[in-house]
């Protein structure tokens, strides 16, 4: 999603790399198009951008309008729906309201296979088979099962004044 949204040309000076091809070579500044993930700010100037489509079209997408506002955690999308037919206008929503904005959205999962044998996204980013389990920002889902998880690991070896 940050590699979707263009720096305005006037802001460009703020986003910055220095690049040194070799121990000789002078420092080379490069200025940023494009939002780069793991900046600090990339998941402001997503948030926002997706407030910004939100206000401009989201009256044409309710559904997507809604869930975007409220399911959206960094850049992923975590929604549903109460049946099927809602789910396919809310896919079909999301999709418009992003692509208003010059963005594609990808991964798709779903529980429905009617959901994603209708993507109209990339070979690469859908499997038109259930997942087993899909990650989004350490909350794990359980397609077959429609059930979510946590995936804890403790440190049993650690350090404490009970031990010592």
């Amino acid at each position: 999603m940050f590699r979707m949204i263009f720096i305005d040309e006037s802001q460009r000076y703020l986003l910055r790399i220095v690049w040194k091809e070799s121990i000789d070579d002078y420092i080379k500044t490069y200025k940023m198009n494009r939002v780069v993930y793991g900046t600090t700010c990339a998941p402001y100037l997503a948030q926002r951008v997706l407030k910004q489509l939100i206000r401009d079209d989201g009256h044409n997408y309710p559904l997507a309008s809604s869930a975007a506002s409220s399911d959206i955690y960094m850049d992923d999308l975590l929604t549903g729906a109460a049946d099927i037919y809602s789910a396919i206008q809310l896919k079909e929503q999301l999709i418009a309201l992003c692509r208003g904005g010059g963005m594609e959205l990808h991964k798709w999962s779903s529980n429905r296979k009617e959901l994603l044998a209708n993507s109209e996204v990339s070979d690469g980013d859908v499997s038109l088979t259930i997942p087993d389990e899909t990650k989004a920002l350490g909350l794990l889902w359980r397609g077959l099962k429609d059930s979510l998880a946590f995936s804890v690991s403790a440190n049993v070896n650690s350090e404490s004044n009970a031990n010592l």
